[in-house]
C-alpha cells in the first residue's frame, strides 16, 4: 500500500514536536533537536521535515537537519536524521518505512551526498545505512593531579562568544571525518538542558583558545565536547574540569573526544584513560549517490593519493554500488572521476560502502563480508588509502544535548 508523505506546514510544526515529545522517553533529545531545528536552524526549510497524515492528523515524521560535514579537507552535504518518530497506534503499519524512503529519494535528488542517523542498528541497515560512527570516551578520575597552570582563565560562555568558539572547532576539526561543518550563530552553541553549561579558556590577551560543553549528573560529569587550541588551555580546560568534579563530589568525569583530539593527548599523560568503541553500530551513514560523493570529495582523494606511493604512477579501480557505478584513476597524483572501463573491479554493498568512505573499516576487514569483491592486491592498496581507516566522529552540536 502506497503512503503519501509531503513537507510538513507551517502550522503543522508544534502538532509534530507534540508527537515526537509524547513518542520518545522523557528526558530524550529528540524532542529540542526537533525543536531547536524548526524554530531556529536558519537552513531549515519546509521540506526538510516530512510528515504522514491519516484521520486529519500527523502520525508520522522525518526530520533531516542540512549540513556539511568534512571528509578530510573536503566537505560534503549531509542529511542527518534527527529524529524519526511514528505515533504508537501507527507503528507497524509502515509509515516509518514511507517516511525513509521518501526523504532518501528527496535528498539524493536535492544533491545531499550523504545521510547520517544515531539509531537502532537492527532497524536502519533496510534503508542502506550501515555503522560509520565512532564512539570515543576519555575517562578521568577526579584523583588526577592539577596542572596548576594559571595564565589562562576559564568564564561561562555568552552568545557573543560564538565566532570565537566557531574558530577554536574548526581549527581543530578542519580535516576530522564526519565533523559537523558549523556557524557563527550562537543558537548552535547554546544549551538547551538545564544541567548543561559551556566555559571557555581565555588567554592573557583576552582570546578564547578554548572551550567545554559539560553536563552535571549526579556523582558524575559528562563532557560533550572539548576542544584546545593550544597547551595553555588544555590545561586550564584539565584543571578547572578537576576542580568542578571535586566541588561536585563526582568519582570520574566522563568525556566526548577522540584519540586525536589535542585536550585528550594532555590527558592521557596525566591518567586518564581512552577507549574506542563501535557505538554499539547505532551511529550510521548512507552514501546517497557514489559519483557525486567522489566529485566532492576529490581534492581530499588527491592529497591521499600524493601521500602514498601511487603519487608518480597511474592505476584506475571501478567501483560498483548500489548507488552508482565510478572509474577512478590516479594519474602522477591528480584523480580523475568518471565513467570509463577499468579490469580492477571493486563491489560494495550498503553494508561495506558506509563503513568504508567514512573510514569506519578498512577494505581488509570488509572484504571477506558477503558481496564485498576486490579484484587483485593492488586494488585492495588503492582503495586502502583513498579510503584509511581512522576517527569518524558526528561532533554533537550543543541543540543534540
Amino acid at each position: 500500500m502506497h503512503i503519501p508523505v509531503r513537507p510538513a506546514r507551517s502550522n503543522e510544526y508544534d502538532e509534530v514536536i507534540d508527537l515526537v515529545n509524547r513518542t520518545f522517553p522523557p528526558g530524550d533529545s529528540a524532542g529540542i533537536i526537533t525543536t531547536a531545528t524548526v524554530r531556529e536552524d536558519p537552513r531549515f526549510r519546509p521540506d526538510h521535515l516530512r510528515v504522514v497524515e491519516r484521520g486529519g492528523r500527523i502520525v508520522g515524521a522525518v526530520n533531516l537537519i542540512d549540513r556539511f560535514v568534512h571528509v578530510g579537507v573536503a566537505r560534503v552535504r549531509c542529511a542527518i536524521v534527527a529524529p524519526l518518530v511514528t505515533a504508537e497506534a501507527h507503528q507497524g503499519t509502515g509509515v516509518g518505512s514511507a517516511l525513509m524512503r521518501n526523504s532518501l529519494e528527496w535528498a539524493r535528488g536535492q544533491g545531499f551526498h550523504l545521510s547520517m542517523l544515531w539509531g537502532h542498528p537492527w532497524l536502519y541497515p533496510r534503508y542502506g545505512y550501515a555503522p560509520g560512527i565512532k564512539s570515543y570516551l576519555v575517562t578521568l578520575p577526579t584523583v588526577a593531579p592539577l596542572l596548576g597552570d594559571a595564565a589562562y582563565t576559564l568564564r561561562p560562555y555568552a552568545a557573543a562568544d560564538a565566532p570565537e568558539l566557531l574558530q577554536v572547532y574548526h581549527a581543530e576539526t578542519t580535516d576530522a571525518m564526519l565533523a559537523e561543518v558549523r556557524s557563527d550563530e550562537p543558537w548552535e552553541w547554546r544549551p538547551h538542558h538545564p544541567n548543561t553549561f559551556v566555559e571557555v579558556a581565555v588567554d592573557p590577551a583576552k582570546a578564547i583558545r578554548g572551550y567545554m560543553r559539560v553536563t552535571r549528573s549526579l556523582q558524575r560529569l559528562d563532557v560533550g565536547e572539548i576542544y584546545a587550541m593550544d597547551v595553555g588551555s588544555a590545561q586550564a580546560l584539565f584543571d578547572r574540569l578537576l576542580n568542578i568534579g571535586r566541588e561536585q563530589e563526582a568519582m570520574e568525569i566522563r568525556i566526548t573526544a577522540t584519540p586525536e583530539n589535542r585536550w585528550t593527548r594532555l590527558a592521557f599523560t596525566r591518567g586518564a584513560m581512552v577507549s574506542v568503541a563501535s557505538g554499539g553500530g547505532a551511529g550510521m551513514v548512507r552514501i546517497l549517490d557514489l559519483p557525486s560523493v567522489l566529485q566532492a570529495t576529490q581534492s581530499e582523494l588527491e592529497r591521499r593519493i600524493m601521500r602514498s606511493e601511487f603519487a608518480a604512477k597511474r592505476v584506475d579501480i571501478r567501483i560498483e554500488t548500489p548507488v552508482g557505478r565510478t572509474t577512478i584513476v590516479a594519474n602522477q597524483g591528480r584523480i580523475e572521476i568518471g565513467d570509463g572501463r577499468s579490469s580492477n573491479v571493486v563491489t560494495l554493498p550498503f553494508h561495506a560502502l558506509g563503513p568504508l568512505m567514512s573510514g569506519y573499516q578498512s577494505i581488509a576487514d570488509l572484504r571477506g563480508l558477503p558481496g564485498v569483491f576486490v579484484h587483485g592486491v593492488e586494488t585492495e592498496r588503492v582503495l586502502d588509502v583513498l579510503f584509511p581507516e581512522g576517527h569518524p566522529h558526528w561532533s554533537f552540536a550543543a541543540y543534540f544535548g
